[in-house]
């Protein structure tokens, strides 16, 4: 009885503790103020900001990893292991790359947005996909599914996912971003979330509210930034496969190496399933590579290119089921990036080009294509104050069978401002004028402001605009085009606290209010169908979120959120709550964690209901020599019936068994 006792008081002992002081500077010896600091050790990550004099000091249980990274210049990593004689100095070097999405995701509220995470928590959490973990992981964030695997396209297509009640169907209301360039369908102007596989993914961040200060249109809801991964240093290669109920498997190669001027790096990955019902079939395949190359200390270039394939099956609604439904569909791409950087100065070019092939069962055949440039550049200015602006041009369309060739152009230039007049206050502003060549002009602004009260509270305001062009196919195609459409928009309110009253507890409140106008409809009866510009919706919300740490090797992560709209579309709960629990367990890391989901409307007349679930995930990996670990998942643990779109019942518990090799 001692000994499991004794073994319990030794896990969560502390380990020795010590007070680390951190100096971060230039190349030029300068201090390095307002820089962001990670320490992360065993139990718990500690977040600072550098002060003036470029210093931060903690108290943390050694060993711990510190990670600093500011704008402009490259993350610096160290690891401590024993007390150090005097002050931690790191100095930064400038970043030639992976600057862009670590300044573009920076929240309008100090940084306070959610973020999904990186590899191994999204990993840990047992996500198959890129949106699988953005629903898991964001309480505001809701996505359609219909089966084990596969979310399919055309009139039961599922993966449409929803921020704070905006989406739409199919999902044009928020924007996917890889690597800094917008990411849609040519003709339809929505993404492919079959394609967003984990094969090669660093980390995922979510912002919630308009951002098309930033990108434009489809950014009315939010934005999904995926960043893929790309070697740190030496020569890598992980490989990680699994197997599980109704013939489901997924497996994922990637290599890649690092060296003084230069990296590349090469990613693949399947995917299978059976289905669990008779005609639910998918299976893809994706691959990946990159090239990139130091010109100089300031100068980076690189090329990436990236293929993939899939075919899905859709079984039919239980009420009325289809044998031999199906769509297949390949998109390519590649991107140029041309990254710079000094101690002052930093930004990015992209010229990007994608395209893609559709074949559906029902007789529907079509090509697109996507072709662009952005450049994005940011000044400091001084130690208070930073400016950003840049400008991005892209032709999208293609060819459908029955509908002809179609192809839009937008032109736009964007700028904002970053000023900190003292140490509590930060503001920031920004404008867009965006030109269409079929919908004109429109200028979109931002204002937002954040304030320290002290140092275990913080609270932020956020006002913006965003806007939605109608897609061709709304203009063009089906089911009832109009050339006639205008723009949608959105003026969002937000208001953001955060209380840290410990480093192991941190929680999060935000409330919202978009006003929604010009919303794309569908009027009538079939076959006298019209789209219109007649839709309004006012969406009113909040959400909370919390981490809390109680001991060493313990954590739990809760999420709630609450959404009121005077016209909530099908599908979209008005309560979602997320919740984890992980432990530690030296030899064994443990994942338990789920969704509850309320009521939604199940038609859009709001004639029935869904009704509402909850599910439940446990995730068992098992490390080995540091290089090899074995993993157990069950998703819907308690084996709950429960239906996410109408008639389409989804998988009794389920599991997967698999492991990952890294050398």
């Amino acid at each position: 009885m001692m000994r499991p006792l004794i073994a319990l008081v030794a896990l969560c002992a502390p380990a020795p503790a010590a007070t680390l002081t951190l100096r971060l500077l230039d190349p030029h010896g300068l201090p390095v103020a307002g820089a962001a600091v990670e320490i992360r050790g065993r139990d718990r990550t500690a977040r600072l900001e550098t002060d003036e004099a470029g210093a931060a000091t903690v108290q943390a249980e050694l060993p711990v990893e510190v990670r600093a990274s500011a704008a402009g210049f490259e993350m610096a990593v160290r690891k401590i292991e024993a007390p150090p004689q005097g002050d931690v100095v790191l100095r930064l070097t400038p970043a030639a790359v992976h600057t862009t999405l670590d300044v573009v995701v920076r929240d309008e509220t100090a940084g306070m947005g959610p973020s999904v995470g990186g590899a191994l928590e999204i990993d840990r959490s047992g996500a198959r996909t890129v949106f699988d973990a953005v629903e898991k992981l964001v309480p505001g964030a809701f996505v359609t599914r219909r089966g084990v695997m596969g979310y399919g396209i055309a009139t039961n297509g599922t993966g449409t996912v929803s921020i704070r009640g905006v989406g739409e169907q199919p999902n044009t209301g928020v924007l996917v971003v890889v690597d800094g360039r917008p990411d849609f369908q040519g003709l339809m102007g929505h993404p492919l979330p079959d394609f967003y596989s984990l094969s090669d993914v660093e980390s995922v961040t979510v912002t919630q509210g308009p951002a098309s200060v930033l990108y434009g249109s489809n950014a009315m809801g939010g934005v999904i930034e995926v960043r893929p991964s790309h070697p740190r240093e030496g020569v890598t290669t992980r490989l990680s496969t699994a197997f599980g109920s109704y013939l489901t498997g997924q497996h994922r190669l990637a290599h890649g190496a690092k060296f003084p001027r230069g990296f590349y790096s090469l990613a693949g990955g399947l995917a299978h399933t059976r289905g669990e019902r008779d005609s639910a079939a998918f299976r893809s395949q994706d691959g990946s590579a990159t090239l990139g190359y130091d010109i100089s200390r300031v100068w980076r270039a690189s090329l990436e290119g990236r293929y993939g394939h899939f075919h899905v099956e859709d079984p039919g609604p239980l009420q009325v089921p289809l044998s031999n439904s199906y769509a297949r569909v390949g998109r390519g791409g590649f991107t140029l990036n041309l990254d710079n950087a000094t101690a002052r100065n930093w930004g990015y070019m992209r010229v990007f080009s994608s395209y893609g092939h559709h074949i559906i069962s029902d007789g529907f055949r079509s090509v697109d294509n996507t072709t662009g440039a952005r450049l994005h550049q940011f000044v400091s200015l001084g130690p208070r104050l930073v400016l950003d602006g840049g400008s991005d041009v892209v032709l999208y369309g293609g060819r459908a069978r029955n509908y002809g060739e179609h192809r839009i152009g937008s032109a736009a230039g964007f700028t904002r401002l970053e000023w900190t007049p003292r140490s509590p206050l930060k503001f920031n502003t920004g404008v867009r004028y965006d030109h269409n060549t079929v919908h004109g002009a429109v200028t979109v602004p931002e204002f937002g402001a954040t304030c320290r009260l002290s140092e275990k509270l913080a609270a932020g305001l956020a006002i913006a605009r965003g806007f939605r062009n109608p897609t061709i196919r709304e203009l063009y195609l089906f089911p009832a085009p109009n050339p006639l459409l205008r723009p949608e928009y959105v003026w969002n309110y937000q208001a953001t606290f955060q209380f840290v009253p410990t480093p192991r507890f941190r929680a999060l409140l935000s409330a919202y209010y978009a006003d929604l106008s010009n919303l794309i409809v569908t009027t009538g009866r079939f076959p006298n169908l019209k789209l219109d510009n007649s839709g309004r919706a006012l969406n009113r919300g909040w959400e909370g979120t919390l981490r809390w740490r109680p001991l060493r090797r313990l954590g739990f992560d809760s999420g709630y959120a609450y959404l009121r709209s005077t016209n909530l579309a099908p599908y979209i709960p008005r309560h979602k709550v997320n919740y984890a629990l992980q432990l530690d367990a030296g030899r064994m890391y443990v994942h338990f964690g789920g969704s509850t989901i309320g009521r939604r409307w199940a038609d859009a007349a709001r004639r029935s209901q869904l009704a509402g679930y909850t599910t439940a995930t446990l995730k068992l990996s098992v490390p080995f020599k540091r290089r090899y670990t074995a993993s157990a998942m069950v998703d819907n643990l308690f084996n709950r019936r429960y239906e996410v779109m109408p008639g389409y019942p989804m998988p009794g518990v389920n599991g997967l068994v698999g492991f990952n090799l890294q050398f």
